[in-house]
């Protein structure tokens, strides 16, 4: 099965408690249930009974039901959430509910979730790693499968992992406040960008665009900075070589370079990239990181001089 990191993010449950996923979670390991709809609660309540108790007959197990909101409705979430919780008098229940809104893309893309149709299932550590997951409603297939995971090899959490993950798998971009009302006006956001990294996927967001790879496609990772801002603000093609830039600072930032190109400043993907540029927040870490699922060597000593 494809590696998969479950991604850092703010929840609240429906007593108003502020939780980050996976770490805030209650088990050690943890079944976390994530929703799209409305529409789709029945799906999410067919797994309750059976989740209640295989958790009673597993110590360590425990279960969260996780609706995924989009931005869009973040101002009017204490009515949302308010509605929520009236409908449910059961504590534990309320608990283990768990709001989220933001840009569903920080769980669609680490998770590899292809379909919002559907529910999604994940067996997560405290950690993010994800050993197994299912889709649908419950049925005795998909309940067998997630029971064996659980029983399996690697289901009391010993398993190997990258020393890179541990939850570090998604990275802030660092905002120039000198630039964010004209990135706004993109849609580029904090909110609306950022990057995941997982042993399979890497993705890269900034506002509407998106560039997505295989670490292992990655050959050569640096440091780079400082830049000249017309140059490294927004979604920025490179004229001489076709390398891309997303860029939200002028100070530092992480060029990636691909042994195959990749597709990310146009939507029909005619254009391909030798190489992407990326201002996070925290460059040595994510170079760190990327090098660590890549499998390449310690970076060079020097930053590269300005672009």
């Amino acid at each position: 099965m494809t590696e998969r990191s479950f991604p850092r993010i703010k929840a609240r449950d429906l007593d108003g408690r502020e939780v980050v996923l996976p770490t805030g979670l209650a088990g050690e390991w943890n079944v976390v249930i994530i929703a799209f709809r409305r529409q789709q609660q029945a799906m999410v309540d067919s797994w309750v009974p059976w989740l209640r108790d295989l958790a009673e007959a597993t110590p360590g197990l425990g279960f969260a039901e996780v609706p995924a909101i989009g931005l869009a409705w973040q101002p009017v979430r204490p009515a949302i959430d308010g509605g929520m919780a009236a409908s449910i008098a059961d504590q534990q229940a309320r608990r283990r509910t768990l709001t989220v809104y933001t840009d569903l893309r920080r769980l669609t893309g680490p998770l590899g979730i292809a379909d919002r149709n559907s529910i999604w299932l994940f067996l997560t550590d405290r950690d993010g790693q994800v050993r197994w997951h299912g889709t649908g409603g419950w049925d005795a297939t998909t309940a067998a499968d997630l029971a064996a995971a659980l029983a399996g090899p690697g289901g009391s959490g010993t398993g190997t992992r990258h020393a890179a993950v541990a939850g570090s798998g998604q990275f802030e971009m660092a905002f120039d406040r000198r630039f964010r009302l004209p990135l706004a006006a993109l849609g580029i956001t904090p909110a609306t960008s950022h990057v995941s990294i997982s042993p399979d996927l890497l993705i890269a967001c900034l506002g509407p665009w998106t560039c997505h790879t295989a670490p292992a496609n990655v050959r050569q990772v640096c440091v780079t900075g400082p830049y000249r801002a017309y140059r490294a603000i927004g979604p920025r093609l490179s004229l001489a070589d076709h390398g891309l830039t997303f860029g939200t600072t002028i100070r530092r930032g992480v060029c990636l370079l691909f042994d195959e190109p990749v597709t990310g400043i146009d939507p029909f993907g005619v254009l391909r990239h030798p190489g992407l540029t990326l201002t996070v927040a925290e460059p040595e870490r994510f170079a760190a990181t990327v090098r660590d699922y890549a499998g390449l060597s310690a970076p060079p000593e020097a930053v590269v001089p300005p672009a």
